[in-house]
């Protein structure tokens, strides 16, 4: 009897190659192109690859130094006190239009007042009771045209 054991996976990647015809695939010379790499063939990197390329390393300053964090806080603080400041100073702005608007309504109903007494006293109807107590008489409408004479 001939006995066989499971197969084993492979643990080589599958190849994702797609053909392209010895030209590089359609992605790669996009970014070639992008990269502004492509030089249509002829080599000018004398075999290195560009990105392969050793560059100089600058030594960095950290970008938040501690004055410049110090420096921070303080204009953080500065601009904090003069916000609360405006907001305090707006607030008791705010009171003092509430307390002016408030004196002007008291003193335009006190003035409504005042002429609506004014009013019956010098209207249509007391002007006709005076008069009759005075013995005077209404005409009534005029309605008669009156005709003048050359």
């Amino acid at each position: 009897m001939y006995v066989k054991s499971p197969l084993k996976k492979s643990n080589s990647k599958s190849n994702r190659r797609g053909i392209s015809g010895g030209r590089p695939a359609e992605r790669k010379r996009r970014e070639l192109f992008r990269n502004g790499n492509y030089s249509g063939g002829s080599s000018s990197g004398n075999g290195v690859k560009p990105n392969s390329r050793k560059k100089e390393k600058k030594s960095k300053l950290p970008v938040f130094t501690p004055w410049k964090v110090i420096l921070a806080s303080f204009l953080f603080g500065v601009f904090g006190i003069l916000y609360i400041g405006h907001v305090f100073s707006t607030q008791q702005v705010y009171q003092e239009v509430q307390q002016l608007q408030n004196e002007f309504n008291k003193t335009k109903r006190l003035y409504d007042e005042k002429r609506l007494a004014y009013d019956r006293l010098v209207g249509p109807k007391e002007i006709y009771q005076k008069a009759r107590e005075q013995g005077f008489v209404n005409a009534g409408p005029a309605d008669e045209i009156i005709y003048l004479e050359p």
